[in-house]
């Protein structure tokens, strides 16, 4: 019998032009034009209820007030970090360029530390784990905490090491996020982790909201679609499983070989090397006679 050769998957997309074309966070206006409505409209009524309240009305107003400028000198303070942050990554479009960014986020806060993970796990997934791991959620921005263990969580599943997801998993907040595209990427990873460590049935109800081919999910469609595999397997719908590993694949096939790699669930194995020879992109193994 031949020798079993490896999948030749097409060329992986480039990081750096991915790195080129990352926008820096802007401002939603919208939001900020309803809040102040709001708070003029809270002072109108605080004028309006004055003479049966006394000062009263303008105390609760004022409190109200300042938390919401609170609320977003912290947001803006943020998003001037997270602009920051952009701008080094920009320019990690070459080895030279990534040296340095990784270097310059080195030292900085959690949300350094995260994009910094993100540059070194193109190399090491083992140092961007280390990088994760050293951030103290406790003391990490709140509107960032959930990120954190999301992208942690994911990275402990590409790692198979489920059971280390799990707990992470747990604590991710869906309701928190309102951005689509990183809500998708909480219900991948949560979905994942669920479907691995025996709560298959929850990772359906959780992933069902979220369909693969929405454009709004194009970015997270392999994490979608790997916590399909996973659930529909531990559910015993080998064949919705298959449905899903087929459009991964023809999505981007460099995705089914994480389902290859060393500590992988046997039945995922069999499946991927089903799929990629299925596509082509695994020769199937033949038998030679020999002529004595």
């Amino acid at each position: 019998m031949a020798k079993k050769k490896k999948p030749k998957l097409p060329e992986r997309p480039d990081p750096a032009a991915a790195l080129e074309n990352l926008e820096r966070p802007k401002t939603n206006w919208k939001v900020v034009g309803q809040f102040a409505v709001g708070l003029a409209v809270l002072w109108l009524i605080a004028g309006l209820v004055s003479p049966y309240v006394s000062f009263w009305g303008y105390v609760v107003a004022g409190v109200l007030t300042l938390a919401v400028l609170g609320l977003g000198l912290y947001i803006w303070r943020l998003m001037r970090k997270s602009s920051a942050i952009v701008d080094v990554l920009r320019g990690a479009t070459d080895a030279e360029g990534r040296a340095a960014a990784i270097e310059a986020l080195k030292d900085g806060d959690a949300m350094a530390k995260m994009a910094q993970a993100q540059l070194v796990a193109q190399e090491d997934p083992k140092e961007a784990v280390a990088i994760l791991e050293s951030i103290d959620l406790k003391k990490a921005p709140k509107l960032v905490q959930n990120d954190i263990r999301a992208q942690l969580a994911m990275m402990y599943l590409l790692s198979n090491r489920a059971q280390d997801a799990r707990p992470l998993a747990d604590d991710i907040r869906l309701d928190a996020q309102a951005q689509p595209k990183q809500k998708a990427m909480y219900a991948a990873v949560i979905g994942e982790a669920f479907a691995r460590t025996g709560k298959p049935q929850e990772a359906a109800k959780i992933l069902e909201d979220y369909d693969p081919e929405d454009p709004d999910y194009t970015e997270m469609k392999p994490l979608l679609y790997r916590a399909q595999v996973f659930t529909w397997l531990k559910m015993r719908k080998r064949g919705r499983a298959r449905t899903a590993m087929m459009r991964l694949a023809r999505h981007d096939a460099n995705q089914l070989g994480a389902f290859l790699q060393k500590g992988a669930h046997p039945e995922v194995k069999q499946l991927a090397r089903e799929v990629l020879e299925k596509e082509g992109l695994m020769p199937k193994p033949r038998m030679k006679m020999r002529m004595r």
